[in-house]
């Protein structure tokens, strides 16, 4: 019994990781991409924009990665209509999320 105990804690490891980790640097691409005509997309915004910055999107700590991801992959009458992928949306997300301070 303790040898199946044993041999099945790193499968359960392995299960219970994230398949794979957002891709920041993806992230930001599309955001400097697509989002940058409406929002400071990177820490120091360098001029005003149409549209609130991401820094202080991910500084409400109410805002989550899966509110963020639900969010992009909705269409929106303000944003321009640029069709994410799940794994785009999830980068996106990270990126903007890591700009919390």
């Amino acid at each position: 019994m303790r040898r199946a105990t044993a041999l099945s804690m790193p499968l359960l490891i392995l299960l219970s990781a994230p398949v794979a980790a957002d891709d920041l640097a993806h992230g930001r691409q599309l955001a400097e991409r697509w989002c940058a005509a409406c929002h400071a997309v990177a820490t120091e915004p360098t001029k005003f924009r149409r549209a609130r910055p991401f820094v202080a999107i991910a500084s409400r700590e109410s805002v989550t990665k899966e509110m963020l991801v639900k969010f992009l992959l909705l269409p929106h009458a303000t944003m321009a209509n640029n069709p994410l992928s799940a794994t785009d949306a999830a980068d996106l997300a990270g990126y903007i999320l890591s700009l919390r301070k």
